[in-house]
């Protein structure tokens, strides 16, 4: 939203510019009926699918496949109204308002279908991981395996609510596969062009990728333009340079070199620890630009298929090193996660007295006895 102006507006709608603030005093406004509009929306669309679920359903795993596949294609401009509340909630703190309409909605939808399925004590969970899932499903890259992958990410997540750990994703682990070899490996032993990239990174965290130009990160970087020119000719290296800085910062924050930690580090590092909000800004934006323009495939590959391996370990510390986890988990409790952080900071939803992980540890260890 913090790309969007007045005049190319109207001009979408053929109407004059004047009519924006005619009818709705400014663009600020403008902005706010659309998202109650997108609000009033989804909750039909919520209401639609508690009728068609009825009262109960024998597989879990693939009713939340279908609830995400749904919401991500067939409802993907009210997908993005929903995210674009939540950045506009990280950008600034005044929108968390906004952006806890929508987590209020979700929790009623997810509270009424729990307690159908007779999985009342994972409401809140379900909530999350739906966040964290569709936040990546609606990263598209190869449709019939996107699919598959979402089915067998479902399939895990409901074999976690039976306690089992450890399944099997062949068409989620291909995916991950091959996603890795897509897109270049960042310069190496190249301070400059390190620096340059994140001076991206913090562009897209102020500005939107809308915002990233070469001008704005030579400024960001404190070097000339023809510095920025130089090492990222054009501008989607420049993302992707920006991209790689946010990766690798994300892969030293996470201490994947450092011994297993014990089920308590494991829950203060996934429970204590949100992300700067700086930090999750320039990811969803990266996000937000990958799942709308096709051209960034390569990005949203790598985006939807090589997250989970930091919280994939924080999992397996708190599972213990004789009960292994597979990669679809490390998925698994990346999303749940992704959706926890995105209720705090972007919701103003305050954690529970206990640990938010908690419900799900307790079904994965009684699968352990």
């Amino acid at each position: 939203m913090a790309a969007i102006s007045a005049r190319p507006l109207a001009a979408a709608a053929g109407l004059p510019v004047s009519s924006i603030y005619y009818h709705f005093g400014d663009l600020e406004q403008l902005l706010e009926n659309a998202q109650q509009a997108a609000r009033l929306a989804a909750n039909r669309w919520c209401e639609e699918q508690l009728s068609a679920i009825g009262t109960g359903a024998p597989a879990v795993g693939p009713l939340l496949a279908a609830l995400a596949d749904d919401w991500c294609e067939m409802q993907r401009p009210l997908a993005f109204a929903r995210r674009e509340a939540q950045i506009a909630a990280l950008r600034d703190p005044r929108h968390i308002a906004g952006s806890a309409k929508w987590d209020a909605l979700w929790h009623l939808f997810w509270d009424e279908l729990a307690a159908r399925l007779g999985l009342a004590d994972m409401a809140t969970a379900l909530a999350w991981l739906f966040d964290g899932v569709t936040g990546m499903h609606l990263l598209r890259w190869r449709r019939p395996v996107d699919r598959a992958a979402l089915a067998e990410l479902c399939d895990g997540w409901a074999g976690w609510l039976d306690g089992r750990i450890g399944t099997m994703a062949p068409w989620f682990e291909r995916a991950r596969a091959d996603a890795d070899d897509l897109l270049p490996p960042p310069p190496r032993d190249d301070a400059v062009a390190d620096a340059v990239a994140a001076a991206a990174a913090r562009t897209i965290a102020a500005r939107g990728v809308a915002g990233l130009t070469h001008r704005a990160v030579a400024a960001e970087a404190g070097v000339t333009l023809g510095v920025v020119s130089y090492k990222f000719r054009t501008s989607a290296e420049l993302l992707q340079g920006a991209f790689e800085a946010i990766y690798r910062r994300m892969t030293q924050e996470s201490g994947l070199d450092a011994p297993l930690p014990s089920r308590a580090e494991a829950l203060a590092a996934l429970g204590g620890l949100l992300p700067q909000r700086a930090h999750m800004l320039a990811t969803e934006e990266l996000f937000m630009a990958c799942a709308r323009n096709p051209a960034l495939q390569p990005f949203a590959a790598r985006l939807r298929y090589l997250r989970g391996r930091t919280s994939g370990r924080m999992l397996q510390g708190m599972l213990g090193a004789n009960r292994p986890a597979s990669v679809i988990d490390g998925a698994i409790i990346s999303a749940f996660a992704s959706g926890r952080n995105r209720a705090l900071i972007c919701s103003g939803r305050v954690p529970g007295p206990d640990s938010d992980y908690a419900p799900v540890l307790a079904r994965l260890d009684a699968g352990a006895s």
